[in-house]
């Protein structure tokens, strides 16, 4: 099995894509992506999710992660196979969950206009369409969850507690102390 690196190396050049201009539409320098490729440095997750739409691929196939698929759920871009909507397969629903979620990292993906082309595409019923409600909202917490996390982890803020108390209530002062004389 490739490790990253070496799956990133070879994910760019079956795009025809060189180094530098990989680098320039994710607006970074050419040695800095060079370094990912080698092995040296990791990309951060908002460089994953670039990537895997640059490349046109899934951040776990591009992490070496073994989600199963299925029949690949996601085909391109808005082409998800629903039919797993009608087999009731838990895994496969949780498949398709997760697949909906990688892509609704993306912030710009509105997942209303996602709805409206899934349901136009695949022609849903009813029951069909309360189950993709169901899966959609699910994936966009869970997309909204990460996204926050990584901006809370990018803001390099401290995280508390709620019991925890702030430092300045910690320190004793004098007018905290009685004198038992």
């Amino acid at each position: 099995m490739l490790d990253f690196p070496n799956r990133l190396k070879e994910k760019r050049k079956s795009k025809g894509y060189t180094q530098e201009q990989i680098s320039k539409l994710l607006d970074i320098g050419q040695s800095a992506y060079a370094k990912w490729e080698n092995g040296r440095t990791e990309p951060t997750l908002e460089n994953i999710v670039k990537l895997s739409k640059i490349l046109d691929t899934t951040t776990d196939e591009l992490l070496g992660r073994h989600i199963n698929f299925g029949d690949t759920i996601l085909n391109k871009k808005y082409k998800y196979d629903l039919s797993v909507l009608k087999e009731s397969d838990i895994q496969n629903l949780y498949d398709l969950k997760i697949t909906l979620a990688f892509d609704l990292l993306d912030e710009s993906l509105n997942p209303t206009k996602l709805k409206e082309i899934l349901m136009e595409k695949n022609k849903l019923n009813k029951d069909e369409e309360l189950i993709l409600d169901t899966i959609l909202d699910e994936a966009k917490e869970f997309a909204d969850d990460v996204n926050e996390f990584y901006k809370f982890k990018k803001s390099n803020k401290k995280f508390k507690w709620p019991w925890q108390k702030s430092n300045t209530n910690l320190a004793p002062n004098e007018s905290n102390h009685s004198n038992l004389d």
